[in-house]
């Protein structure tokens, strides 16, 4: 009569009877599994840096359409450079203010104003004043446009980002698309700035 124990290998020659093919299998398949959760890991520790980057490069609200100007801090504090009058039909008021690296080219007669410049014009309805018939007062606001000089960042646009602000809000992708041509077509001798310094 078989002992079945007899027929039962040990531990140890259990282990040596394992096929080593079924060894090789069985750890790379851990090994598989360690890999496939480190590419997990990997994936969730990018996951937020990625979703950072796209928060990161959705366009500015605050920024105008083409060029991402926005309305700087503090520029009505800034010096004044000229004001002027806009006939009909946009009967308008107004004054062109400017950091302090274009009131240094002003006061230089650097052309082309360097990198850096910032020059924004205010601009109102203008209205007879109620306290003395012949004046033009400002009325009602009408736009905050912004130049920004930046030679390498709007190189097709002669150096020049433009931004135009209605109640603190870019203007409309339109209204942006013709700032330019404007410019070139009018003043491309003087740097694409309209506005001169007021004696």
């Amino acid at each position: 009569m078989n002992n079945l124990h007899t027929h039962q290998p040990s531990s140890t020659n259990a282990a040596k009877a394992f096929p080593l093919s079924l060894k090789g299998a069985t750890a790379k398949f851990a090994g598989a599994g360690v890999l496939a959760l480190a590419a997990a890991l990997a994936t969730f520790a990018v996951a937020p840096i990625a979703a950072k980057e796209t928060r990161a490069a959705a366009p500015d609200p605050q920024a105008s359409p083409i060029y991402g100007v926005t309305l700087p801090k503090g520029y009505r504090q800034w010096q004044l450079i000229a004001p002027a009058i806009e006939a009909e039909p946009l009967n308008e008021l107004r004054v062109v203010l400017g950091n302090t690296k274009a009131i240094k080219a002003y006061d230089q007669g650097t052309l082309p104003f360097p990198d850096g410049t910032v020059l924004v014009k205010l601009a109102w309805k203008h209205v007879q004043s109620p306290e003395f018939a012949p004046a033009s007062v400002p009325g009602a606001a009408t736009t905050v446009q912004v130049m920004v000089k930046d030679s390498k960042k709007y190189a097709a646009t002669g150096g020049w980002g433009f931004g135009r602000f209605i109640d603190g809000k870019p203007a409309d992708l339109a209204q942006h698309q013709t700032c330019f041509a404007c410019h070139q077509s009018l003043v491309k001798n003087h740097d694409y700035v309209f506005t001169r310094l007021a004696p």
